[in-house]
């Protein structure tokens, strides 16, 4: 529990109404009336109004007993945090990492984890129980190694780099300073590789190696899939949400987001500053050049131009594709009118 005035000072916004409200968290405006229409929003609680469309889609955010707003909306409320347009969405990322609590991690005790003699983890990195550190792994400085955790032989995990549970770091393969990886994924898989002859199906050996860089996150149930001679790479600050998979070779540059059941087929090169929504599908070799869109629920089998946004299957530019999907509404009565004239013309389909 804290007063408004409080977090007003930390956000560096200024008070409007009563500063010595005590504020116990933060609430989601979205969520007050989602089931229940009549709902009114909880007592004690700081809610975020960023825009006008938001005012306007939420008129319960005026029963609210705080907010933190912009000066443009500030007129509108008894009670609020008022803070810079510009900085607004910072400000509420602030005021979410005031209110998080995240359990602080506990190091295992003697016996509890494995961590091979032959393994360097740096003194105040944290290994929790049931963690395998396998030979000529290395960890970090206050990196967190989290239970059930594996790293395999001669991987690398950085400085500052949490590894969640049930984490699979393959061998040889590396994670580079505060990065994080959430549960259950599997860096350095082998690569999809295989060759049939002669009724034979014989596997391709995948001898290269992943290489994450800095300021990496990876979500929950991801795959990165070794590359097959040299190395599968991400770059710095590229951020996955969950499920997406990243196939072997495959080159991801820096400041790139891909959104959730994404794929990547093998030895896909993505620029720097590419963006790839939701159940995209990436076909192999293609690259997707800087700054590029590929919309959620889109395929594309050849290469994009920089800065453009596409989709649909196949992939158009969106100018494109929306004249396409408008036309699309007046095919069946374009039919009815081409049947008749062929009625009427007497002209018979050819057989």
């Amino acid at each position: 529990m804290v007063k408004l005035s409080e977090l007003a000072g930390k956000l560096n916004g200024k008070v409007q109404g009563n500063g010595d409200l005590e504020i116990f968290g933060v609430r989601d405006l979205e969520l007050i009336r989602a089931v229940d229409p009549n709902a009114a929003p909880q007592k004690g609680y700081i809610y975020f109004v960023e825009s006008k469309k938001n005012f306007n889609a939420h008129p319960e955010s005026l029963e609210c007993d705080a907010l933190l707003t912009t000066q443009t909306l500030a007129s509108n409320f008894k009670t609020a945090i008022v803070v810079d347009e510009k900085s607004a969405r910072l400000s509420f990322i602030r005021l979410l990492e005031m209110f998080e609590k995240i359990p602080q991690p506990v190091a295992a005790q003697k016996g509890e984890a494995y961590i091979h003699p032959n393994a360097n983890v740096d003194k105040t990195a944290i290994v929790m129980q049931g963690a395998v550190i396998l030979e000529g792994a290395k960890v970090g400085a206050h990196a967190v190694i989290h239970p059930n955790v594996v790293l395999e032989a001669n991987t690398k995990v950085g400085k500052n780099t949490v590894i969640h549970p049930n984490v699979v770091l393959k061998y040889n393969c590396e994670v580079g300073d505060f990065c994080i990886i959430h549960s259950s994924t599997v860096i350095g898989a082998d690569g999809f590789g295989f060759y049939d002859k002669d009724g034979e199906r014989f596997k391709i050996p995948q001898i290269g190696n992943v290489v994450i860089g800095n300021h990496v996150e990876i979500g929950a149930s991801a795959t990165v899939d070794r590359a097959t001679i040299e190395s599968t790479t991400i770059g710095d600050f590229t951020k996955f949400d969950d499920q997406v998979h990243v196939g072997h070779n495959c080159q991801v540059g820096k400041y790139v987001y891909i959104a959730g059941n994404t794929v990547l087929a093998g030895s896909v090169i993505v620029e720097d500053n590419v963006t790839l929504g939701g159940q995209s599908a990436i076909s192999g070799k293609v690259r997707l050049r800087k700054g590029s869109v590929i919309m959620g629920m889109s395929a594309t089998q050849s290469d994009s131009e920089p800065g453009v946004i596409y989709f649909g299957i196949p992939a158009r530019p969106a100018r494109e594709m929306h004249k396409i999907n408008g036309s699309l509404v007046y095919v069946p009565e374009l039919l009815k009118r081409v049947a008749a004239l062929e009625e009427k013309l007497n002209i018979k389909e050819n057989k």
